[in-house]
């Protein structure tokens, strides 16, 4: 493993918390306070559009193609999120995460399923049993996932934990192992 330097330096006596951004009950949040042992906040789209708190990263859930041409819900609230925050997560699998991306006001830590543009990249995604493998690709390094699945599988869910974690200063190898431990499949069961 490589040694790594942040875009992101994590300050020791930061006690703000993380925002997800989504429909609440999610397992992104979950799997940010699993993987990083920080406060972890969920918020609605309108409860963070509203929010003057200051962040310590923001991720916002975002998976579904919005039915508009316009700014979804999520896409607004990560906009006014931006001014509070130090990293904003960002999926690049669809148009709209692109584009935020590209005019972010804030620093921005991107993922995909495939883009290698992306600062984490899944590649090989299966499905093996009870079983969700990919391999995530970040800065050079390539680390086999291998993560529980309920009902379906949630390969963004992962994905956007893992993004975040990573923006966080968690090093790949870290987090991996984390997920792959039974506090996940706790965790996991617990929300799914």
């Amino acid at each position: 493993m490589t040694a790594q330097t942040s875009r992101f330096p994590r300050k020791p006596d930061d006690d703000r918390p993380v925002a997800v951004v989504g429909g609440g009950g999610t397992l992104t949040a979950g799997l940010l306070r699993l993987l990083t042992g920080l406060p972890v906040e969920e918020l609605t789209p309108y409860q963070a559009a509203r929010s003057q708190r200051e962040w310590r990263a923001v991720v916002v859930e975002n998976y579904d193609l919005p039915a508009s041409r316009g700014l979804s819900a999520c896409a607004a609230a990560r906009w006014q999120m931006a001014r509070h925050t130090d990293v904003i997560v960002v999926g690049l699998d669809d148009a709209e995460g692109r584009r935020l991306a590209a005019a972010m006001p804030a620093a921005v830590y991107t993922y995909s399923d495939g883009r290698p543009q992306a600062d984490l990249t899944a590649k090989n995604v299966r499905l093996r049993g009870t079983r969700l493998e990919f391999e995530a690709l970040t800065d050079g390094e390539l680390t086999r996932v291998r993560v529980p699945w309920a009902d379906e599988p949630r390969l963004y869910d992962y994905l956007a934990a893992l993004a975040g974690a990573l923006a966080l200063d968690v090093p790949l190898e870290e987090a991996v192992s984390a997920l792959a431990g039974e506090d996940l499949r706790r965790t996991a069961g617990s929300i799914a």
